[in-house]
Parts: C-alpha cells; sequence; structure tokens
C-alpha cells in the first residue's frame, strides 16, 4: 500500500515535470494564462471541459491506472482505451457513462483518488505475530 502510494506520488512528480516541458515546448501558442493543470489549488471545477489540455487527460490517465482501469500510455490522449477506463468508472460511479472526462467525472476522479486517505502506520499482525513470521 505504501510502495503503491509512493509510487503513484513519484509518477505525479515526474509526469508534472516532463509534462510541462512537453506541453510548453509543443504547445506554446496553446498555453493558458494559468499554464494548464494547477495542482497546488485543485478544487471542485477546475476542469475546463470545452479546452482539455494534454496534463488534464495525463492526470485522469494516472487516477485511472491507479484504480486499475486503465493500462494504457500516460500519454494525454483519449483512445480507445482511456474511453474504455472512463466509461466503467463512470459506470461504477452511478455516472453518466459517455466515455468523455466531463467536469462530474472529474469531480467524482478527485473525490476517489485516496488523496490524504489511509494511513502510514502499517496493519498490526494477526495473532500477536509479527509480520513475515508463520
Amino acid at each position: 500500500m505504501i510502495r503503491k502510494f509512493i509510487l503513484g506520488t513519484a509518477s505525479v512528480l515526474a509526469l508534472g515535470i516532463a509534462g510541462s516541458a512537453l506541453d510548453y515546448s509543443a504547445d506554446a501558442d496553446a498555453t493558458t494564462p494559468s499554464g494548464g493543470l494547477n495542482v497546488a489549488g485543485l478544487s471542485q471545477h477546475w476542469l475546463n471541459v470545452e479546452n482539455l489540455s494534454k496534463d488534464d487527460i495525463r492526470w485522469a490517465q494516472l487516477e485511472l491506472r491507479n484504480m486499475g482501469l486503465y493500462n494504457g500510455s500516460l500519454d494525454g490522449v483519449v483512445g480507445p482505451e482511456t474511453k474504455h477506463a472512463l466509461t466503467e468508472f463512470q459506470k461504477s460511479n452511478g455516472l453518466e457513462p459517455t466515455a468523455q472526462l466531463d467536469q462530474q467525472t472529474a469531480d467524482a476522479l478527485l473525490d476517489d483518488s485516496g488523496v490524504g486517505q489511509g494511513s502510514s502506520v502499517p496493519p498490526k499482525a494477526r495473532s500477536g505475530s509479527y509480520a513475515g513470521q508463520k
């Protein structure tokens, strides 16, 4: 659990740094004044569904991957695998299965991301034994 969290956090940081550099150089004429996704100020209603950035889509792909719904590339492109994962997520969360990264889906992904949940304390061993002993 902790390993998955650490790997997920490292992936988000690496994608954020690399994605920002790639998007800035590739889409220099299409950048927004805010520079895309503002992770520090994440709140509901952050998504501009009329103009999704590759970072927005990469974020959704990463969240869907962490939930086990997406196994494709974190490429920022809404391809068939991303659409399938979005549809499955929407169905399992009582949303209309549109296969689109819309505002409702983004809000549900934020709520379901597990940020701030859990504990850094490992679970207690069962029956008074130490982990790894039989």
